[in-house]
């Protein structure tokens, strides 16, 4: 397997971390649990509620912001008092989804979208791609009615995550081939624009990008509910609501504002230092098992002392950059939706619209009051770039709008206001055929259970909501199953 020929690398980029002295906690600082869970995103409040309340299983979750949620962000307009979701907008069915919120009591109804005018432009001028015209939606709907059939023979190796998926000459060969050559032999570059727009595939370039990727980001789930209209969304309601009802009823089980410092891993257990953000108190957690939810890079898992296989595992992921914000923006109409694209984009060229370093849509928050002319922004790059720099080109962008004429009628006025800013930074497959081939897959799903960590999250999954959770619930009866196996139960 590609493990056994990056050890020798990775053995000197192992973390040493220092060892915890438990007599330096007072007792009422020491906990101690079944399960330690990093990160109180969606997959991390999923598995709280359902390890403590349906597992029988004593947990803990420590999150670095004051709040849980992960993605799900939402900004509440001052003057309307209108609640703007723009991290995670709608949710699928898949799964047991829709009973998750039932469970706390939030109704859902059927997603919408509000009607708006489409006007794609050049990232490079901000001028109006005159020789792009997007594909009709009959054509949108056939090419991703036969992408679906195309892909839902591979729901065994791919769903719920990559539990079976195989190896070596196994993999079924066109999951392997650029995804803009899979698409031109089956005639669907039509679905094109709706996988960047939905799932952010593709930057710089979606017909470079393996088509088991593009699988990745727009997959059977998605696909099907895309095709029978079930995306749903909670009923006058924000998608925080259900992060803040789950909080509630896990609060006592909740360390918000803090981090690991320290993490000792082994096979009876973790030990875990943690740092308030507010204060320079310090607490230890003592777990039988860690469940770490945010994405595994090894970055993000360096303070838990990583071994040499799994540094060589993890550090074949490829990063990424993604941003969501609202702004106010007084050069754009309210009810469009511009998006940048490449400026090679053509009528027959659907799947060049991505051929750019880095992709941007704004588009009109829905049921604000149009003299607010408040947008929601999608930005993400394939380069690394801070707070800071994707709001210079944000702004930059906007600029060029009205240097370029492309709403000559509407206000001169260029600038822009940033009212809510997040970013959704993370890490993606994107490993080549070979290392594929030679089993990285396996090699990383590995992982799960070593030194008492399991994984969920976005990257063991397609990134949906719904996907996630099910994935977790894959996860969870494997992690129960661990604590009987060795009598630590």
């Amino acid at each position: 397997m590609v493990l056994i020929c990056l050890l020798t690398l990775a053995a000197t980029v192992t973390s040493t971390i220092a060892s915890i002295n438990e007599a330096e906690f007072a007792p009422e600082d020491i906990i101690t649990k079944d399960v330690a869970i990093i990160g109180g995103g969606a997959s991390g409040t999923y598995a709280a509620v359902r390890l403590r309340e349906d597992l029988n299983t004593n947990i803990v979750v420590i999150e670095e912001k004051d709040r849980l949620g992960g993605h799900v962000n939402t900004y509440v307009d001052p003057i309307s008092n209108i609640s703007i979701d723009y991290g995670v907008e709608a949710y699928l069915r898949y799964g047991d989804t829709a009973a998750f919120f039932t469970r706390f009591h939030v109704p859902i109804t059927p997603y919408t979208q509000s009607p708006q005018t489409s006007v794609y432009v050049s990232t490079t001028s901000g001028s109006n791609l005159t020789s792009y015209t997007a594909p009709s939606l009959e054509a949108q709907i056939g090419a991703i009615a036969t992408w679906l059939n195309l892909t839902e023979k591979y729901a065994n190796i791919t769903l719920p995550g990559l539990w079976n998926f195989p190896a070596g000459s196994n993999i079924p060969s066109e999951l392997l081939l650029p995804f803009g050559e899979f698409a031109q032999r089956h005639g669907i570059e039509a679905a094109a624009p709706i996988f960047t727009v939905v799932s952010n595939v593709g930057i710089g370039g979606i017909e470079k990008v393996l088509t088991l990727y593009v699988l990745f980001a727009f997959g059977i789930p998605v696909t099907q509910e895309f095709l029978n209209s079930s995306l749903f969304v909670p009923a006058n309601l924000s998608n925080s609501v259900l992060y803040d009802r789950a909080y509630n009823l896990l609060r006592d089980d909740v360390i918000l504002q803090s981090r690991v410092t320290i993490g000792e891993r082994s096979a009876n257990g973790v030990k875990l230092v943690i740092q308030s953000k507010n204060s320079t108190s310090k607490k230890l957690i003592k777990a039988k098992r860690m469940l770490f939810t945010p994405p595994p890079s090894v970055r993000n898992l360096e303070p838990f002392g990583l071994t040499g296989n799994e540094t060589a595992a993890l550090s074949t992921f490829t990063g990424t950059w993604s941003f969501a914000a609202v702004a106010r923006i007084p050069a754009i109409p309210a009810g469009y939706s511009v998006y940048f694209y490449a400026p090679d984009a053509t009528l027959d060229n659907y799947l060049g619209i991505r051929d750019w370093p880095w992709t941007l849509s704004i588009t009109t928050a829905p049921k604000i009051p149009p003299e607010e002319h408040l947008f929601e922004i999608l930005f993400a790059a394939n380069y690394s770039l801070s707070h800071a720099d994707a709001k210079r080109i944000i702004t930059t962008a906007v600029q060029n709008l009205t240097i370029s004429g492309t709403f000559a009628s509407n206000s001169t006025n260029a600038t822009i206001d940033f009212v809510a800013f997040q970013d959704h930074n993370s890490i993606l497959w994107r490993q080549p055929a070979s290392e594929l081939r030679a089993g990285i897959v396996q090699d990383v799903y590995a992982l799960q259970g070593q030194h008492s960590t399991w994984y969920t999250g976005g990257l063991w999954s397609e990134d949906y909501t719904g996907n996630v959770w099910a994935f977790t619930d894959s996860v969870l009866p494997r992690l129960i199953a661990s604590l009987h196996s060795n009598g630590t139960r």
